[in-house]
């Protein structure tokens, strides 16, 4: 809307007078609209413009009766009838009808009307919230003014996540209505008629007013112009909109302004650049002015900055839109991990039986690699669905990237130069390192992919304080302290459409065969579930920086335990113990049953939770129990363990999932037990089932 060559012009003084606003100055005042009575159409018109905000709006005189209001006011305060807009109605009214219907919570109604006059009475200024028995909650901010005092609701039930961020903005505005309250104070003295009263109370509204008549000139603009045009009411007043707006702005409202002049409400939203460069997403309202005839007189015009409420919004999205793609992830997941099980572990027992035959394990092997690889797929999606199990431990994420160094290098090649920026002190992290590294690899390679001519590739770990003002932003972080590991290249960079998809699941901008478009998302959901945040910093053909927000744990990190990896390799015996095995699905059942008995365990099988506890015998119970977690029937794996458990206290418990789903909410590993990732193969059965009955 503004010329954009112009630049915003500040005073520390108010303009002068014009028709109630401003400070004293020479000069007759500028014309206003026709005002044949001073109560009747001007009072009507900015009436109508308080009517149309989006917050309410009341200003009670010095003996604290009702002034004026808006209809905002009522409606957010489910005020009765009778009390609507009843100029002159006492304070104690609406005190009184509010602690009736327990607005105040329990007490005496009287004393709660007396507590609140005593402090209304005191002309202090206030800002605070308040929750209705409802729910909704109200932000209530008031300002005494000379011989009165004007107070603005605002509903923050669905937007308090943008009105945190709006809080310097809030700020700034309320210290600007106290300074024009100041300002304004010797003119107010002058100030009796009903109509510079309204004037008045148009400069204190946080929004940009303005009433323009059928040839298109400004008759009235309030002090919310200026930030926006760099022009102070006083220079408005007159003029054409077409001079006030400039070419560009005008051109885009023409079609509203048109519709307003034939008595149509029309509403634009379009980005304005402010005289000093910013640019702000606006909204503008076009609000047809009737006489008592019908006819239209003009428009009024009400401007709202909504920038950061649209960016919140995005946020938000965004996010949903991310959790909408896991939950569907995730359920395609469980059901490829569940046949890649059926095919994975009949293709090894069968390559056990045919080993000796070359023909045979020339087109078995293939096979068997091609359904490993697609298990690993299947994690990588479980990683960004936030369903891969993580088996977090406590170390320091410096020293993790300070080890990986060398694989980078070797990674990166010859032609890119690696820089690393680690702090001394340790920063620890309570998350899984394995999938830390592999989160880091994934950016890497990226990176690497990006500097096709070579480059330099950077990676900085440093620690971060984040305010609860920081994160306002970030709907996935809390406030506190954070170890940042980013990977910074001098590649190609991104645009902000592919910013924007960059972390769904298979969208790459690679070429055919060279990507599977799961890196970036694997890495979004390893640090979601480690209740950290991802984020993209590039502009295409600039560079791109990746930054992985991980939060810091207390204490000192644990020194790694070498036998871990020697013990998973180490083959795990069978046995001859009583294994009750419980599988919905029935291929993946009759696998992992066939698998038991070859290694020497007596088997009994269930399809769910029911028929498993009709085949318990107390005085036979079985040895272990190995369960599915998600089963139809109403009674699932854990459901079924806890039963189990009550009947005999012998009988040991071994869960297997494609995914622990959201059953699985607020329960720590040691409650749950040990788990059997699917897809699963004939050694990693019989490993696990023997640790479960040994009891490591």
């Amino acid at each position: 809307m503004a010329k954009g060559s112009g630049k915003a012009r500040t005073s520390d003084t108010a303009a002068a007078p014009r028709g109630g606003a401003g400070g004293p100055a020479p000069g007759p005042p500028t014309p206003g609209p026709p005002t044949p009575d001073p109560d009747g159409a001007y009072l009507a018109f900015v009436q109508t413009a308080l009517d149309h905000l989006d917050d309410g709006f009341t200003v009670y005189s010095t003996d604290l009766r009702l002034m004026a209001s808006n209809r905002r006011f009522y409606e957010l305060l489910d005020l009765p009838a009778d009390l609507l807009g009843q100029v002159g109605t006492p304070i104690d009214a609406f005190f009184r009808y509010n602690a009736q219907r327990g607005e105040y919570g329990p007490g005496d109604t009287e004393q709660q009307v007396r507590e609140r006059v005593e402090l209304a009475a005191q002309f202090l200024p206030h800002c605070f919230e308040r929750t209705r028995p409802d729910g909704t909650i109200l932000e209530i901010r008031g300002n005494p003014m000379p011989g009165g005092f004007v107070t603005i609701y605002k509903d923050i039930t669905q937007r308090r996540r943008a009105e945190r961020a709006l809080k310097d903005s809030h700020d700034l505005l309320e210290s600007r209505v106290e300074k024009r309250t100041a300002e304004l104070k010797r003119a107010l003295e002058d100030l009796h008629a009903r109509e510079e009263w309204i004037r008045l109370f148009a400069e204190t509204v946080p929004a940009v007013i303005g009433y323009v008549d059928r040839d298109q000139i400004y008759r009235f603009a309030n002090s919310g112009y200026e930030p926006w045009f760099g022009l102070a009411p006083d220079q408005i007043i007159g003029k054409s909109v077409q001079v006030v707006l400039g070419n560009d702005i005008y051109a885009g409202h023409a079609p509203h302004m048109a519709a307003a002049m034939a008595g149509e409400a029309s509403v634009r939203e379009f980005a304005l650049v402010l005289p000093d460069g910013a640019e702000i997403q606006a909204v503008a309202s076009f609000i047809p002015h009737l006489d008592d005839g019908g006819r239209v007189q003009g428009y009024f015009v009400l401007g709202q900055d909504v920038t950061d409420q649209r960016k919140a919004e995005g946020v938000i999205r965004q996010a949903q839109k991310m959790e909408a793609i896991g939950q569907l992830t995730g359920g395609l997941s469980h059901d490829f991990n569940n046949l890649l099980t059926i095919i994975i572990g009949n293709l090894a027992v069968l390559a056990e039986q045919v080993e000796g035959d070359a023909g045979a394990r020339a087109l078995l092997d293939p096979a068997l690699d091609a359904a490993r690889r697609g298990a690993r797929l299947v994690t990588r999606l479980l990683a960004f669905a936030r369903r891969q199990p993580l088996q977090p431990k406590l170390f320091d994420v410096t020293a993790l990237v300070r080890g990986m160094s060398d694989l980078v290098s070797r990674t990166l090649g010859g032609s890119i130069e690696m820089a690393l920026d680690l702090p001394r002190d340790p920063l620890a992290v309570r998350t899984d390192p394995h999938q830390l590294e592999n989160a880091l690899l994934n950016l890497v390679i990226n990176a690497r992919d990006a500097m096709p001519d070579g480059g330099c590739l950077g990676i900085k770990v440093r620690r971060v304080v984040l305010s609860k003002r920081a994160v306002a932003r970030l709907p996935d972080l809390a406030a506190g302290d954070y170890a940042v590991v980013s990977v910074t290249d001098s590649g190609v960079g991104m645009p902000p459409e592919v910013i924007e998809h960059a972390f769904e699941p298979f969208f790459t901008t690679k070429g055919m065969g060279r990507g599977s478009g799961l890196g970036l998302s694997m890495v979004y959901g390893f640090v979601q579930q480690s209740r950290g945040h991802v984020e993209i910093d590039s502009k295409d053909g600039a560079g791109a920086r990746v930054s992985l927000f991980l939060p810091l744990a207390e204490g000192a990190p644990a020194a790694d335990d070498p036998a871990d990896g020697r013990r998973a390799a180490a083959p795990a015996p069978g046995g001859g113990e009583r294994v009750l095995v419980v599988e919905d699905d029935d291929d993946v059942r009759a696998f992992t049953a066939t698998a038991l008995r070859s290694l020497g365990y007596a088997v009994t099988e269930a399809a769910d939770g029911q028929a498993a506890m009709a085949l318990f015998e107390p005085d036979t119970p079985p040895d272990l129990l190995l369960t599915d977690i998600e089963m139809p029937g109403g009674v699932n794996g854990l459901a079924l363990a806890e039963q189990i458990r009550a009947r005999s206290g012998a009988t040991r418990v071994l869960f297997m999932s494609g995914y622990p789903d959201r059953v699985l909410d607020g329960r720590g590993g040691a409650e749950l037990g040990p788990l059997l990732p699917k897809p699963f193969e004939k050694a990693d059965l019989a490993r696990f089932v023997r640790s479960a009955l040994d009891g490591a």
